[in-house]
């Protein structure tokens, strides 16, 4: 074989034997709170900032999302 080929045959077998070791950390059933729909705004940028300054201010929210709704963007944030 080839070095590309030998180097190409480990790297799947490392990325198939990391994928199977790392798994999910937490279930889905362990995880505590819920989604709170927090506002709306015109542009995806303005809500995609307030969501992210929502979960780095250091407080309780744990994750954001920006959906559309109609032609404004929903904030909801997960805490």
């Amino acid at each position: 074989m080839s070095i590309r080929r030998l180097t190409a045959a480990a790297l799947v077998a490392g990325g198939l034997a990391l994928g199977a070791v790392t798994g999910s950390a937490v279930p889905a059933s362990a995880v505590s709170g819920s989604w709170h729909l927090t506002g709306y705004y015109q542009y995806r940028d303005q809500c995609v900032r307030a969501g992210f300054s929502a979960v780095t201010s250091g407080g309780i929210v744990q994750d954001f999302r920006c959906e559309v709704s109609g032609s404004r963007f929903a904030l909801s944030l997960f805490y």
